[in-house]
C-alpha cells in the first residue's frame, strides 16, 4: 500500500457489518493507521468500539453467539413503533464494554443517524457513545425509534448508507459498502428465500411455517428495493467524493440478522480487502 494513514467509512448494513471487523484487522496487520472513522448502523457500532480500543471484547462475545443466543437479544415491543425495543443487546454490551464519550474516544469518530423528527441526517461526535450507536441502529419498523434531546432517531442507513461526507479529513479515505451488488443474479422476486423471510432469518425456524416461507413475493420485492436504494444512495457518496479505495461487500454475503456466522463475514472482509487491495 502506498500510504500508512487512513480515514475509514463503515457502512450500514446489519450482521454483513461483521465483515467491518475483518477489514480493520487486516488494516492492522498491515500497519495502516486508522486516522479517523465514519459509520452509519452497524458501521457506527464497529467504529466506536474499534475506537475505544475493545475490539478484541466485542469479537469474543460476538463469536459465542449461535442462533437461540442472537434470539434471547430479542426484546420484543408493544409500543407500534417497532417490533423490538433495542434495549437488550446494548444493555450487554455496557457490562462488557463501558461506556464513554464519544469524544474521549482513541481517534475521531462521526455516528450518523436519522433524525426522523426534524426530517434531515445528523452527525454526532460527542456525548455518550451508546446514545449514539443505539441512535443510528434504529432500523424502521424493526427497532423503535431512539429518544434523544427529545428528538426521535432512526437508522442512520435511511439517508446516508455510507457516510464519506461525515469525515472531518478527507485524506486517503477508505470506504466498506455492505450493500454492493449481490453475488448472484436475482432470477425470481417470488422464490422460497424472500427478502422477508431471509431478512427476519432468525425467527423462521421458531415462527414461519413452509406456506408462508413460499407467499411473501411482497416483502421480498421492498426487501431488494431497499438494498437497491442503499447501493444508490452509497455510490453517490463516493461519486461526489475522492476516495482512495473502495472495498465492496454484497449484499447477499449474509441477512441482516445472521450475527450468529460472525466468524464467516470477518474472514470475507479480510479477503475482499486483500483482493481490493491487489489494484491499489
Amino acid at each position: 500500500m502506498s500510504t500508512d494513514k487512513v480515514s475509514l467509512v463503515l457502512s450500514s448494513g446489519g450482521a454483513r457489518g461483521l465483515a467491518h471487523l475483518g477489514v480493520i484487522e487486516s488494516l492492522v496487520n498491515d500497519q495502516v493507521e486508522i486516522s479517523e472513522i465514519s459509520g452509519s448502523s452497524i458501521g457506527s457500532v464497529i467504529a466506536v468500539i474499534y475506537a475505544s480500543g475493545e475490539l478484541n471484547v466485542f469479537k469474543d462475545w460476538i463469536f459465542n453467539l449461535d442462533k437461540m443466543g442472537v434470539f434471547s437479544y430479542m426484546d420484543f415491543s408493544v409500543s407500534g413503533q417497532g417490533l423490538l425495543k433495542g434495549d437488550k443487546v446494548f444493555n450487554q454490551l455496557k457490562k462488557i464494554i463501558p461506556d464513554r464519550k464519544i469524544e474521549d474516544l482513541n481517534i475521531p469518530v462521526s455516528v450518523v443517524t436519522t433524525n426522523i423528527s426534524q426530517n434531515k441526517e445528523e452527525v454526532i461526535r460527542s456525548g455518550s457513545m451508546y446514545d449514539a450507536i443505539r441512535a443510528s441502529c434504529s432500523i424502521p419498523g424493526l427497532v423503535k425509534p431512539f429518544v434523544r434531546n427529545e428528538n426521535e432517531f432512526v437508522d442512520g442507513g435511511v439517508l446516508n448508507p455510507l457516510p464519506i461526507n461525515a469525515l472531518q479529513s478527507k485524506d486517503n479515505i477508505i470506504t466498506v459498502n455492505l450493500n454492493a451488488q449481490p453475488i448472484q443474479k436475482v432470477k425470481n422476486l417470488s422464490g422460497e428465500k424472500s427478502g422477508f423471510y431471509s431478512y427476519f432469518s432468525i425467527f423462521r425456524d421458531f415462527f414461519i411455517n413452509q406456506d408462508v416461507k413460499k407467499s411473501l413475493g411482497f416483502y421480498d420485492i421492498t426487501y431488494r428495493s431497499v438494498h437497491l436504494m442503499q447501493n444508490q444512495l452509497a455510490n453517490f457518496q463516493i461519486n461526489n467524493h475522492k476516495t482512495w479505495m473502495n472495498i465492496n461487500i454484497p449484499c447477499d454475503s449474509c441477512f441482516p440478522l445472521e450475527f450468529y456466522r460472525a466468524k464467516e463475514m470477518v474472514n470475507l472482509g479480510s479477503k475482499i480487502y486483500y483482493q481490493t487491495k491487489k489494484n491499489y
